[in-house]
C-alpha cells in the first residue's frame, strides 16, 4: 500500500517537473549563447535535481504517513460500534476482515472445546489409548496409557516403549492397512490390544489400504477374565480327576459284583465301599454346586437373626458321634447373628470337618465365637493337628488345594471346605485370618459384621 501510494505522488509530480525544467530551459536561452548558456544550463538542472529530491522525500513522507493511518485503524478491528477513524471507503474491507476474524475466534473456541472434551473423555477412560502416525512415532497417549508404559512417552517411537515382537509385528501390519487383535502381559497385568488404521479420506477400500495416516492402538485389561478363565480351566481339571476316582471305584466294583466275579463273603465289603464312594461323590457335588452358586451370584440371599451359640451347638453335635478320641468343645459368649443360617452352618462345618480330620489322636478342636469392635464377630476354630507348613499357607483357600494329600485320600477330603469358608466370609464382606505350624496345629479366624 506504501507502495502505490509513493508511485501514485511521483506520477502527479512528474509533469510538473518536467514542465518546471521545460520553463527554465527556454528562461535561459533566450538571447543566451556559449558558455553563459552552459552556465544557466547547469543550474536548471540543479534546481530541477533539487525539486525532484525534495518531491520524493515529500512523496515517501506523504506515503508513510497516510499508510501508518490506515494500517493503525485496522489493527484492532472491531465494528461492533462504527470507528471514525477509518475512511468511508475501507468501511466494507474493514467490515470483511472483522467478520472472518470473529469466524475464525469462534472456530477456534469450538475446535479448542472439542479438543478439551475429547482429552476429558480420553483422560477418564480405563483403556490405555495410544494414537500413532504412519512412522510409528506416538502422538498422543492417554493416562491410562502412561500407567502401563510410564510418562513421557509421546514423540517417542512405538518400539522404544514396547519390545516384544508380536506387538511391533501387528503395529506394522496395521500401518499397512489391517485390523489386528493380540493379547501381551506388562507388570503381572494381562491386556487385549486391538489395532485399528486411521485412513486419509476416513475410511477404508481396496485402494487405499496402503495410504494409512497413522493407527489408533487400545489397550484393554483383560487381567480379571484372564484368571478366571485360567482358574475355569483349572477347576474344570480338577472336577474331572475328582469325580474320576470315586465312580471309577464304583463301577468297577459294581461289574464286579454283577458278572458274578465277587465271592459272597466280599459283596458285603464291595456293598461297603461303594456306599462310600457314593458318599464321597454326593459330597464333592455338593461342594461344586454351593461353589457355583456363589460364582454366579446365586447364592441364597435370605437373612435372619439367630444364636450363634446355638447353631455353633447343633453343627458340634453332627461330629461328636464320629469325631473318635477328638474332643470338641465351644468357647467364648453367646450373641445373635443376622445372616444366612445356612451359609453359616455350612462354615461352621467345613472349618470343624477339617479340624476334626487333620487332627491327631486325643486331640482337640476349639471353637470360639466372640464379639470385636466394629461390629464384628469372629469365628475362630483351632485344632492341636498335624498343621499346615508355611509354604502352603499362601495356598489353602483354593479350590482343591490339598496341603497334606495321602491324609486328605483316607479322610476323603475334596480341597473344596476351605475355598467354601473364603467364599462366605467374602460374600459378607469378611476376612479370615490363618495360623499354623507343622506338628502344632492350626487356626482359622473368620471376622464377619453380625448385626
Amino acid at each position: 500500500m506504501r507502495k502505490r501510494i509513493f508511485l501514485s505522488i511521483i506520477w502527479v509530480a512528474l509533469p510538473c517537473i518536467l514542465i518546471l525544467f521545460v520553463a527554465l530551459i527556454y528562461m535561459f536561452y533566450d538571447g543566451t549563447e556559449g558558455n553563459e548558456l552552459v552556465a544557466y544550463l547547469a543550474v536548471a538542472i540543479t534546481i530541477v535535481a533539487a525539486v525532484t529530491l525534495l518531491v520524493l522525500i515529500i512523496a515517501n513522507y506523504t506515503a508513510r504517513k497516510m499508510t501508518d493511518k490506515i494500517t493503525a485503524s485496522l489493527e484492532n478491528i472491531g465494528f461492533k460500534e462504527r470507528n471514525t477513524a477509518i475512511y468511508d471507503e475501507m468501511m466494507p474491507f474493514a467490515g470483511r476482515i472483522d467478520r472472518q476474524k470473529q469466524n475464525i475466534r469462534a472456530r477456534i473456541e469450538e475446535l479448542t472445546d472439542r479438543t478439551d472434551t475429547i482429552e476429558t473423555i480420553t483422560g477418564s477412560m480405563q483403556e490405555g489409548l495410544i494414537l500413532i502416525d504412519s512412522d510409528g512415532t506416538i502422538l498422543s497417549a492417554n493416562n491410562s496409557a502412561h500407567q502401563i508404559f510410564g510418562e513421557n512417552i509421546e514423540n517417542k517411537n512405538v518400539v522404544h516403549i514396547c519390545r516384544d515382537d508380536d506387538f511391533i509385528n501387528a503395529v506394522n501390519k496395521c500401518i499397512a492397512g489391517e485390523n489386528e487383535e493380540m493379547q501381551i502381559q506388562r507388570d503381572e497385568r494381562v491386556y487385549t490390544v486391538f489395532f485399528s488404521p486411521v485412513y486419509t479420506n476416513g475410511h477404508t477400500s481396496e485402494n487405499n489400504k496402503n495410504n494409512t495416516r497413522g493407527v489408533v492402538i487400545l489397550f484393554h485389561d483383560a487381567t480379571e477374565r484372564h484368571r478366571a478363565e485360567k482358574q475355569r480351566r483349572e477347576f474344570t481339571a480338577n472336577v474331572s480327576h475328582e469325580l474320576k476316582t470315586p465312580l471309577t471305584t464304583i463301577t468297577a466294583l459294581s461289574e464286579m459284583i454283577a458278572q458274578g466275579m465277587a465271592r459272597q463273603d466280599d459283596i458285603r465289603e464291595f456293598a461297603g465301599r461303594i456306599t462310600e464312594q457314593s458318599g464321597r461323590l454326593l459330597v464333592l457335588i455338593d461342594d461344586i454346586i454351593r461353589l457355583s452358586e456363589f460364582d454366579e451370584g446365586k447364592a441364597r440371599r435370605e437373612v435372619t437373626i439367630f444364636d450363634l451359640w446355638e447353631l455353633a451347638e447343633t453343627v458340634i453335635k453332627t461330629f461328636r458321634d464320629n469325631a473318635g478320641s477328638v474332643e470338641i468343645l465351644l468357647t467364648g459368649e453367646r450373641f445373635d447373628i443376622s445372616a444366612n443360617n445356612r451359609m453359616i452352618d455350612e462354615l461352621l462345618y467345613n472349618l470343624i470337618d477339617n479340624g476334626v480330620k487333620y487332627n491327631n489322636e486325643n486331640g482337640k478342636v476349639t471353637v470360639e465365637l466372640t464379639r470385636v469392635e466394629n461390629g464384628l464377630c469372629k469365628i475362630s476354630v483351632s485344632d492341636t493337628g498335624i498343621g499346615i507348613k508355611e509354604e502352603h499357607h499362601p495356598h489353602v483357600f483354593e479350590r482343591f488345594y490339598r496341603a497334606e494329600k495321602s491324609r486328605s485320600k483316607k479322610t476323603g477330603g475334596t480341597g473344596l471346605g476351605l475355598s467354601i469358608v473364603k467364599h462366605i466370609t467374602e460374600y459378607y464382606n469378611g476376612t479370615l485370618e490363618l495360623e499354623s505350624a507343622e506338628g502344632v496345629g492350626t487356626t482359622v479366624k473368620c471376622y464377619l459384621r453380625y448385626m
